[in-house]
């Protein structure tokens, strides 16, 4: 009777420690570090009308809300950027996590001469290991209806 009285006790603190974990969410700091991320997705440009949207991407976020992006981006199998020996295109902006670890971050390559941003909405898991991202709202290129998701994980070093 005695084990079953610790092993109880035992579950109830890990059960308290780990709603304290959860209590304290994110925040920026939460994301921090290079993401690798799986981009997918579709530009809907007129009705009836899908051109397709894959790639890959490596961010680097501050902790403090600042954002460094490369990616290389494939539009209905043609390279975004079209420069080899590398079909990168680099990207700077902005991102704000919520207690509840989701966010909104603005990418935009115009600081490198590029008229594009993107607007996305994501959600983190606590421990910062996994982000999945949305584009959202407004977009560029005129405003173009798009769906483009993307799944990143932590790079360890």
């Amino acid at each position: 009777m005695k084990r079953l009285g610790f092993l109880l006790l035992m579950v109830a603190i890990a059960l308290m420690l780990g709603g304290n974990a959860l209590a304290q969410g994110c925040s920026n700091k939460t994301f921090h570090g290079d993401y690798g991320f799986t981009v997918n997705g579709t530009i809907n440009p007129a009705p009836g009308i899908t051109i397709y949207i894959s790639g890959v991407q490596m961010i680097h976020a501050d902790g403090e809300g600042n954002l460094k992006d490369s990616e290389a981006i494939v539009i209905d199998g043609v390279p975004l950027v079209d420069a080899p020996p590398s079909y990168f295109s680099e990207h700077e902006g902005t991102y704000t996590v919520n207690s509840n670890c989701t966010g909104l971050a603005f990418l935009t390559n115009v600081p490198f001469g590029g008229v594009n941003f993107i607007t996305l909405s994501f959600v983190m898991d606590s421990g910062g290991k996994q982000v999945r991202m949305l584009g959202v709202p407004p977009f560029d290129s005129g405003g173009t209806p798009r769906t483009v998701t993307s799944v990143g994980e932590k790079v360890e070093q």
